[in-house]
């Protein structure tokens, strides 16, 4: 199959809506603006693999793009749900929540796995320190308001200690508590998809895979690494990085397709 250009990716997209390609013939829509074919393409290719996590991811950023952002944080935490340090997908959902106005210890945990993927993400140190701030800003107001609080006077505490002594059994029953968990409360766990296997590119589509620098993205690679063609995926970085991709991103690919290669000669 030639991935050289769009054309031939629609042909067969067109005859094969089960391919485990659908996520970069929709990234392609997505690049070029057109969100209505690559939200289409999209739904169509997750129809088949609902757990395909660059469909979920690329749809997420349909979503986002349309402003749609509440669907679009539900789809990326599906994405973190499959895997947990998928680098955009953790970039892409702090920026939502920040927007959406999530809970700061939600937002500060994203930033701390990016900054595990990626300690000089330029963002980082400046969301994690101003999540800090915010968590501490609660702490000091409660600190104010204990220096406020009134003393009880000595009476009261007295009447107070002579009516717990009288009713033991309400002295040591268990306290009732309730809390709701709020929507900005809610960790990375979103619905897990099906376990269904990806199907395979078939013995023909291998045999004539040829993918040209100008169709080579991120999504091609993650694809392409699903299906264990790692050196074909190996590559598409070096095109990518031909391209000046993210370094971050792609040296972060190439450790993970790296460790793949070696467990899978073992």
């Amino acid at each position: 199959m030639d991935l050289k250009n769009k054309a031939e990716l629609e042909k067969y997209f067109a005859n094969h809506f089960d391919t485990v390609l659908f996520p970069v013939l929709a990234d392609i829509y997505k690049t070029e603006g057109d969100l209505n074919r690559a939200k289409k393409v999209c739904e169509i290719g997750l129809e088949y693999h609902p757990n395909n996590v660059e469909g979920l991811f690329i749809l997420a950023e349909i979503n986002q793009l349309g402003e749609n952002l509440m669907v679009a944080e539900k789809l990326l935490k599906n994405v973190m749900a499959i895997e947990p340090f998928h680098y955009r997908a953790a970039l892409n959902l702090a920026k939502i929540q920040l927007k959406l106005k999530r809970a700061p210890d939600s937002i500060a945990k994203l930033w701390r796995r990016i900054a595990k993927i990626n300690p000089t993400h330029p963002d980082v140190k400046a969301f994690l320190k101003h999540s800090l701030k915010q968590k501490s800003e609660p702490s000091e107001k409660k600190e104010i308001a204990k220096l406020k609080k009134p003393k009880v006077k000595k009476s009261a505490v007295d009447k107070l200690k002579q009516k717990l002594e009288a009713t033991p059994e309400k002295r040591d029953a268990p306290v009732e508590t309730s809390h709701t968990i709020t929507q900005d409360e809610e960790t990375i766990i979103g619905p897990k998809p099906p376990s269904i296997e990806p199907q395979k590119i078939s013995e023909e589509e291998l045999q004539s895979l040829d993918i040209s620098p100008r169709m080579a993205t991120f999504t091609m690679v993650n694809v392409l690494k699903k299906q264990k063609l790692y050196q074909q995926a190996m590559s598409v970085l070096k095109m990518l990085e031909e391209k000046g991709a993210d370094s971050a991103l792609l040296n972060q690919e190439r450790q993970n397709l790296q460790k793949l290669i070696t467990e899978s000669q073992n």
